[in-house]
Formats: structure tokens, C-alpha cells, sequence
């Protein structure tokens, strides 16, 4: 669906690092992006049917990297736990695939084991010059009532204030955010990030933050489903500190059960699943959150 593809891209932003992988040869890198991902629709090849318009532009980073990662040292690092963000089921079949930074180092290390020797970044040559271009098209198409008609863009939405920044006071100050995260239910997380607040130069992973998106009414079922992402994460990454892991479900409005549960949680247990409620301006193409 294209809303999917478009929340993916809506998650770039410049200065990424980038990799890319050549089917039954290997992991390539390195290369960092160039501006914000856009909409561009004019033809790079003969093949009409494919275009493609979902875009971004890199250039060549840190140095020349000869040698790829093979496939088998990225199911290495899967088996080990270090790559966990996506589906190696899917990995040749999606046009991309976000991950975060520790993944990334990890990545990076492979290829300066494979390739010992410095060699210098070369330039692209006739390197992609977009002749126009537009933002993505993410539509916050709503239907009577004012509900989102597409999850896909309400995550995109989603992705891209988190690229820009614009969630900073309402989420807290964060390092990685990742989209459709496989997990161990055979279920995608839609929304992961991790908070990272450097003290004196030093980077302190602090907390963890799950987020489950619905169009409509957010019902029972939706919050046992982000109870169960927030315990596979305290188990998985926080080493059993249920503090670590903060919840948010965020819908149009909130079932009754719902409601209740997040308020018996915080007298019980000191601790609460975060209601945000959603609001559409079609006109202005903009969404505002507010605390339920």
C-alpha cells in the first residue's frame, strides 16, 4: 500500500547513513543523505512502469567501502540479537528497511572488518539532479466524523514530525524512531523509539517508547496488544525495568475499558499506558495531539 511505503520514506531525514543491498552479493555502504525525501515522478529509466517516485539523495561517506556485508553475517548478527528492527523474510522483497543506530554500528563494523585498507570516497558520477520536485504526498484524507481514512498516513504524519523534530515536547527528547517493527507475535510494532540523553559526552540509553496508532475508536483488544509490545521490550531491551518501557496508544477516541484501565494502572501501579487523541485540519494538512 502506498501510505506504508510513504510512512517508511517520511522517517529519512538528511544526514542519515545509508546502505544498500545487491540481491546474492551482499551489504554495500557507505552513503549519507542529501536532503529530505520528496515526490518526483519523471522517469530515470525505460521501463515506464517503474518510476519509482518516492525518493531521496545520497552521497558517498566516511570512505571506500570495495568489499559487502554478506547476507550470512547479517543473519549472524540477527541470531545474536544486534539486528532486530526488521523482517530478514522481507528483506529482499521491501524497497527499504529503517534501523537504528546500534544495528547501524554494528553494520558499520562489518565493513571496515571486510575492508581494512582506507581508500577515499569517490563522487557519483552523473549523479541524480531532480529537475522538480514535491513534498511527500502524505493525505490526511478523514471521513464525516473527522477519523482518518488510511493508518498508513496517520503513520507517516507520525514519522515525519519525528524526523523534524516537532514531538519533542509531547514524546520526550529521543534518538532512534522506527516504523513497523516485527516482533515475536507475528505482529508489527508501529512505532519504536529510543531516548538517548548525552551527560558530559558520555550517551545514556534512558528509556524506550511503543506506540500502537488507530483511525477510530481505540478498543480493549488495541490495548492488550501494546501491553504485550510494552512487555516484550522490558524483557527483550530494558532487562526486566518495566520503568524503561513507556506505552502510547493514540486514536480518534477511547473505549470506556480503556479509559478505566489506564486510570486503575496509575493508582495500582504507579505506572500508565498514554491516550493521545488526534485531530485533523484537512485544510491545513496538519494534526494536533492532545492528552486524554
Amino acid at each position: 500500500m502506498n501510505s506504508e511505503v510513504i510512512a517508511g520514506f517520511a522517517g529519512i531525514k538528511t544526514g542519515d547513513f545509508l546502505f544498500l543491498y545487491v540481491k546474492n552479493v551482499g551489504l554495500y555502504g557507505l552513503w549519507r543523505v542529501i536532503g529530505d525525501p520528496f515526490y518526483d515522478d519523471e522517469p530515470l529509466w525505460s521501463d515506464p512502469k517503474q518510476t519509482f517516485p518516492y525518493r531521496i539523495r545520497f552521497e558517498p561517506a566516511v570512505r571506500e567501502f570495495g568489499h559487502p556485508i554478506a547476507l550470512s553475517d547479517i543473519l549472524d548478527l540477527r541470531d545474536k540479537g544486534k539486528i532486530w528492527t526488521f523482517d530478514l523474510g522481507t528483506f529482499t522483497k521491501k524497497s527499504h528497511h529503517p534501523i537504528t543506530i546500534d544495528e547501524g554500528k554494528e553494520l558499520i563494523r562489518l565493513l571496515l572488518r571486510n575492508n581494512p585498507i582506507y581508500a577515499s570516497t569517490k563522487p557519483i558520477s552523473n549523479p541524480y539532479l531532480p529537475a522538480r520536485t514535491q513534498p511527500l504526498p502524505i493525505r490526511l484524507d478523514c471521513d464525516k466524523k473527522g477519523r482518518l481514512i488510511y493508518e498508513g498516513y496517520l503513520n507517516a504524519w507520525f514519522m515525519q514530525a519525528f524526523a523534524t523534530g516537532r514531538l519533542k515536547g509531547l514524546i520526550g527528547d529521543y534518538s532512534d524512531f522506527v516504523n513497523y517493527v516485527p516482533t515475536s507475535f507475528n505482529k508489527v510494532m508501529d512505532v519504536f523509539l529510543t531516548h538517548v540523553t548525552n551527560v558530559d559526552g558520555v550517551d545514556i540509553l534512558h528509556k524506550f517508547t511503543c506506540i500502537e496508532l488507530k483511525t477510530g475508536t481505540v478498543t480493549e483488544e488495541d490495548l492488550n496488544q501494546i501491553i504485550m509490545y510494552e512487555n516484550w521490550l522490558i524483557r527483550k531491551l530494558a532487562q526486566g525495568d518495566s520503568d524503561m518501557v513507556q506505552s502510547i496508544l493514540v486514536g480518534f477516541e477511547f473505549g470506556e475499558r480503556v479509559l478505566n484501565y489506564r486510570d486503575k494502572r496509575r493508582v495500582i501501579e504507579e505506572k500508565t499506558v498514554r491516550l493521545l487523541k488526534y485531530m485533523v485540519d484537512e485544510g491545513k494538512r496538519q494534526i494536533t495531539l492532545v492528552e486524554e
